[in-house]
């Protein structure tokens, strides 16, 4: 699985040029048939996906690119899990995220105990790349939780990797730059900038 752009034609471009790099070859990855659809609980309803899949030229394994707006194997986009994320960041408790963003309390509750529970992972992560994007950044400073700095390391990496490659979401970048493994079960599953 990658994460690219929601833009189908600049990604049928990028899949044509060779422009994507395969993770786990040297290769590129070309066009290769697409991968079912599925329905992503968006900020407004239901936004129907059908992911391209691509095969890599040089080692034939084929991956599934999906669009920054989604993180990997969860139902609702980038930018409602970051929502509700900042609301638990600003001491709301899942209950009332749920509430103010229209998804179930377990869910909710999920995503902050998982975020919560990556957050010092999350800030080293997000940290390396706005420094990685923007060498004369200054220092960052603490904003009063793990998980509220977790969230400024993600605004200042999407800022730079704005000001750097043009205007994007902050999700949209925070889906990019964690591969799309933002609240992943694993230890450490991002791409090292």
């Amino acid at each position: 699985m990658l994460i690219v752009s929601a833009d189908p034609d600049r990604v049928e471009q990028d899949l044509a040029s060779g422009a994507v790099a395969c993770p786990d070859c040297p290769g590129t990855i070309g066009p290769w048939a697409h991968a079912r659809r599925r329905a992503v609980r968006g900020e407004t309803g239901p936004v129907v996906l059908h992911p391209r899949r691509g095969r890599c030229r040089g080692c034939g394994k084929t991956h599934v690119l999906l669009p920054d707006v989604v993180l990997a194997r969860r139902v609702d986009a980038a930018a409602v899990i970051g929502a509700a994320l900042l609301g638990g960041a600003s001491g709301a408790g899942h209950r009332r995220v749920a509430a103010l963003i229209g998804r179930p309390a377990d869910t909710v509750r999920g995503w902050l105990r998982r975020a919560r529970a990556a957050a010092e992972a999350i800030r080293a992560h997000f940290t390396a790349w706005a420094h990685a994007l923007d060498p004369l950044l200054a220092p960052v400073t603490p904003a009063g939780s793990a998980l509220a700095d977790a969230l400024e390391a993600i605004a200042i990496a999407a800022r730079a990797a704005s000001l750097r490659f043009g205007p994007r979401p902050v999700w949209s970048w925070a889906a990019s730059l964690s591969g799309g493994a933002l609240l992943s079960n694993t230890n450490c599953p991002w791409p090292a900038p």
